[in-house]
């Protein structure tokens, strides 16, 4: 017998309970009417063209492509109606093709059955939810395996592979002749499962992070499972309404709450969008190198507090980190100086959040020149799954919101996990830098901390990593708030420096410029080489500084960059070297600093800088000390040289721990 569109099968009407699976309703009717699943025809696609389906899989009974590219087709629930001669309003949360997939990870992959409620002839797709771990209407434990002990697979929801009404083992029965005609449970008595299916439809509000990687995103699936009650009670989502098993693992989060209203106030105050587009147009002008997005933003004001309120004045530490990359050595100074140990978390922040951090900073050049012309920062763009049943007037301004959250809570999460590192480096004495690069290692791969460790082959930039380099957020519309959820929360730790009152601040202030004036009274003083385009070298007296204030700055362009003044001076303007005795004037501060460029070089040319000569060795050369290692240095040197500091961190920690462990081995074998 093939049943067609039109075919009433054998059915006793009234005997489908609220939420029964369609997956245990499938095998009734086929039980009832001897039917095999390739002679369900009468079950058509969702757009009732009918055919005969060949993959179905009924706990979700959703169309798209399977594990192996195989294409998922679904039944259609009004041929069905008609079919058995029921409404369409029975068949509510009969499957759960409803949750969209940024919140499956919280369903079983197959189903899970209460036996005293399939000895009553009902099931329900409803006992997949994961956190479910009793049945809400008999209180039974739910059992995800069959009488002989097998679990029940994915492949036993799929249509085409189904035993009606046994499993494949053929020990465990799903209803029985008579449960197969009528179940005997009441329709009041399934009233408990109403519960569970509000706590689905508000669990389909949650927004979650959407990376392109599949390995990324089964890692934020992962920190969800591992304390899927804690992140409901923190999203207010409550609970499906039955007994809930404390999580194995403690949810340390950080929440942020905003009321509706305020976030739709602020978006009817802000700009219209072309505006906003076209002040983002005027930004880009302005500078190529950094976008114009909120993660920019949040990542650029973190950063200009940690220069000025955290790590003021470690950059000659952050210098010399970059210009002898020894761990050991790293370490040993990271260990005795808190500065160090602050110049190496900044470090390790500003190259994991942004790709040309060392042409900015240091030394402190414009990435825009040369071969780095018009790039852009490190910060990838942030996918969001969610919002589609947001008025779409509201939805752009709540996920505005939830994306600058998403940012801050990422770019915070990377500043304490520097520190964090900082912090390790001082205890262990052993500076470690690669995981401020890392990119993660697929499946299989050898571990982040093996000596041995080949170059990572992720593809993905940090941003788009998974935890821990990344943290994993939810988001979530609760009454009148829109709730944010971002884990693991790493603890804070609090380097800000004192806050100095304003006399102090003025008196140091004072005592630097007395300090700079006195130097360069002191060194604008007898004759100096002056060279103009006009006269070529000549000797004058040296220019006398007008009284004002007065700063050294790099001579760009000039290898080194060495220091030079430039002042005011009788209507025009004078630059002057720190080091050597050069000088231009030009008619603006421009004007002279180009003259004194080209003087610099000329004066290379005529007088270039001869290194001195080492000091002769004695008659009787002195013994190294036990702390100098001339074939390690050597080694790091090399590796400085090929490689740089940051293109493969891990192979200076390899360096170092073989040279460890060489000197640990000799220290051995003297004291035997």
């Amino acid at each position: 017998m093939t049943a067609g569109p039109s075919t009433r099968l054998t059915w006793h009407q009234g005997s489908v309970l609220p939420y029964s699976s369609l997956w245990h309703t499938v095998q009734r009717a086929m039980s009832l009417n001897a039917l095999r699943p390739k002679e369900l025809a009468f079950f058509g696609r969702e757009s009732d063209q009918v055919g005969v389906p060949r993959h179905v899989n009924l706990l979700y009974n959703e169309t798209g492509d399977g594990l192996r590219g195989a294409p998922v087709e679904a039944l259609s629930m009004r041929s069905m109606a008609q079919a058995l001669g029921e409404p369409e309003t029975v068949f509510v949360w009969t499957h759960l093709g409803l949750l969209p997939r940024r919140v499956r990870p919280l369903i079983s992959p197959s189903v899970r059955v209460c036996r005293a409620c399939l000895a009553d002839g009902y099931h329900s797709a409803l006992h997949s939810l994961r956190l479910l771990h009793t049945c809400p209407i008999h209180g039974c434990e739910l059992a995800d395996r069959c009488n002989c002990g097998e679990l029940f697979a994915g492949d036993q929801v799929v249509l085409h592979r189904m035993n009606a009404g046994y499993c494949r083992c053929g020990r465990m029965a799903f209803f029985t002749s008579q449960t197969c005609r009528r179940p005997t449970l009441r329709h009041d008595e399934t009233a408990p499962m109403s519960m569970v299916a509000a706590w689905l439809e508000r669990l389909a509000g949650v927004i979650r992070p959407s990376p392109s990687d599949r390995r990324a995103q089964r890692a934020h699936d992962r920190i969800l499972l591992d304390s899927a009650g804690a992140w409901c009670a923190e999203l207010d989502l409550g609970h499906p309404g039955s007994e809930i098993a404390p999580d194995p693992q403690p949810l340390r989060a950080s929440i942020s709450v905003a009321r509706l209203s305020n976030i739709e106030r602020a978006n009817a105050v802000r700009p219209a969008k072309h505006s906003r587009q076209g002040a983002a147009s005027t930004r880009s002008r302005h500078s190529l190198y950094w976008s114009a997005d909120d993660a920019t933003t949040i990542y650029r004001s973190l950063a200009r507090h940690i220069r000025r309120h955290v790590a003021r004045g470690a950059e000659a530490h952050a210098i010399d980190f970059m210009l002898n990359p020894d761990p050991l050595q790293m370490g040993a100074v990271i260990r005795t100086q808190r500065q160090a140990m602050v110049a190496f978390a900044d470090l390790l922040f500003t190259e994991c959040m942004e790709t040309y951090a060392g042409l900015r900073r240091w030394p402190y050049r414009d990435p825009q020149a040369g071969a780095t012309s018009r790039v852009r920062d490190g910060l990838a763009h942030l996918s969001v799954d969610g919002g589609h049943d947001w008025p779409p007037t509201l939805r752009e301004a709540r996920l505005a919101w939830v994306r600058t959250q998403a940012a801050a809570a990422a770019i915070t999460h990377a500043w304490r996990r520097a520190q964090m590192l900082a912090v390790h480096a001082a205890a262990t004495g052993f500076a470690d830098w690669s995981a401020a690069t890392e990119r993660y290692l697929p499946a299989g791969a050898i571990s982040s901390t093996h000596i041995d460790r080949p170059k990572p082959s992720g593809t993905a930039f940090w941003f788009d990593a998974p935890p821990p380099y990344q943290v994993t957020w939810a988001a979530v519309v609760s009454g009148e708030h829109l709730r944010f959820v971002s884990a693991p929360a790493m603890s804070r730790i609090d380097w800000t420096l004192p806050r100095s009152s304003k006399a102090q601040r003025q008196a140091t202030w004072s005592e630097a410029e007395r300090r700079r004036v006195s130097e360069l009274h002191g060194a604008c003083g007898g004759p100096c080489l002056t060279w103009s385009t006009r006269a070529g070298w000549e000797v004058l007296p040296s220019a006398s500084p007008a009284t004002g204030p007065s700063k050294r700055h790099r001579l760009l362009g000039v290898a080194g960059a060495p220091r030079f003044w430039v002042f005011a001076c009788g209507g025009g303007f004078a630059a002057r070297m720190c080091e050597i005795r050069v000088q231009a004037f030009g008619t603006t501060a421009r004007e002279a600093i180009d003259a004194l460029r080209l003087a610099v070089w000329q004066h290379g040319r005529q007088y270039p800088q001869v290194n001195a000569a080492p000091p002769l060795p004695s008659s009787e050369p002195e013994a190294l000390p036990p702390e100098i290692h001339p074939e390690y240095e050597l080694r790091v040197s090399r590796e400085l040289h090929a490689h740089g500091f940051w293109r493969r961190p891990w192979k200076f920690g390899k360096i170092a721990r073989e040279h460890l462990a060489s000197v640990q081995g000799r220290s051995g074998g003297q004291s035997r």
